[in-house]
């Protein structure tokens, strides 16, 4: 009897050992312990700071933050930009009730983007802004040539004239198509009393081809007319010995009486040359023809252009002469 039990005994702990040795795989209505929340998010975060340290960021647009001006304070908002010649009016924000300086790009009064002007031709560009901020600009603003091809411009414009808010302003650059053919653009930029800028640049955009021929120039429309015409030309359209001096006659034609404010322009497309040129002149002139001189000593080689513009009691400009020099001594 004892025999009997000890092998029963036995049998079951054999059993009991070999039934989990044959369950390799749970059966399939066994549900799985889940894994916890905690260690997902864990491994999770891991993984995503692992990405981090590897990623490269993608490149976006620049933005440039802009002024909408109201009664009240002005409300900053963003836009992105592409081109430093885009036309569109943008400011640095302020804090409320601060003077904001705003120039809205009107339109191009002369020279519209893309015109063709002959190698070396003199042209006047125009742009028309209007003050959309809170300030008044002074004569201490002035238009900056800041980028691109200069075509014998000033470094800067002055206003000739205050601008309150809300008004309008046409600023003038006397410029000269360069002399190899080829599509041209040269930046200007708007820049306050205190040497900040402001807005992005505008900018004048010509195509220069062979044997097109220059722009005309005609009097105000809007002027009375007492200036009817300006002729300029000069003593010696090329000299070779340097230093030199040029002398320019021009001629002043009145139908009437009149105070007439008047100046000698030039310019060049030689990189870097800047010419010292008379101040503007006031006299009061009689009807009829009256010559004026003027002298222009040049120290440096340079093929360059002048003219004769009258700005009151109308504006009218003469056609330009080229003159050059070459130091061959």
């Amino acid at each position: 009897m004892q025999i009997r039990i000890r092998f029963s005994r036995l049998f079951i702990l054999i059993l009991m050992l070999a039934l989990p040795a044959c369950r390799s795989a749970p059966p399939e209505d066994e549900e799985l312990t889940p894994v916890p929340d905690v260690i997902l998010t864990a491994a999770a975060q891991t993984a995503a700071a692992n990405l981090t340290g590897t990623a490269r960021p993608l490149p976006t647009d620049t933005l440039i933050p802009t002024n909408t001006p109201t009664s009240g304070a002005a409300t900053p908002t963003a836009t992105a930009t592409t081109s430093p010649g885009e036309h569109t009016p943008v400011s640095t924000p302020t804090g409320a009730g601060t003077p904001v300086d705003v120039a809205e790009f009107m339109e191009d009064v002369t020279i519209p983007d893309g015109t063709t002007i002959a190698p070396g031709a003199a042209f006047t560009k125009t742009w028309r802004f209007k003050n959309s901020g809170t300030t008044t600009w002074t004569t201490a603003y002035s238009l900056v040539f800041i980028d691109g091809t200069r075509m014998g411009g000033p470094d800067a414009i002055p206003l000739a004239t205050n601008v309150t808010p809300s008004s309008t302003v046409d600023i003038t650059v006397n410029l000269m198509a360069p002399l190899e053919p080829g599509n041209y653009r040269g930046f200007w930029k708007m820049r306050n009393a205190d040497g900040q800028f402001f807005n992005m640049a505008v900018y004048v955009k010509i195509n220069v081809a062979t044997g097109t021929p220059g722009p005309t120039y005609t009097p105000d429309p809007d002027s009375n007319g007492l200036v009817t015409s300006v002729t300029l030309s000069v003593d010696s359209p090329s000299a070779d010995s340097c230093p030199h001096t040029f002398t320019f006659t021009g001629s002043i034609t009145l139908n009437a009486a009149a105070s007439v404010t008047y100046q000698l322009e030039a310019g060049t497309s030689t990189p870097g040359f800047v010419f010292t040129l008379p101040p503007p002149n006031t006299a009061d002139l009689p009807a009829g023809s009256h010559p004026r001189t003027f002298f222009l000593t040049i120290t440096d080689p340079v093929a360059a252009w002048a003219r004769l513009r009258v700005t009151a009691p109308n504006e009218i400009v003469s056609e330009q002469v080229t003159f050059s020099l070459t130091c061959n001594d």
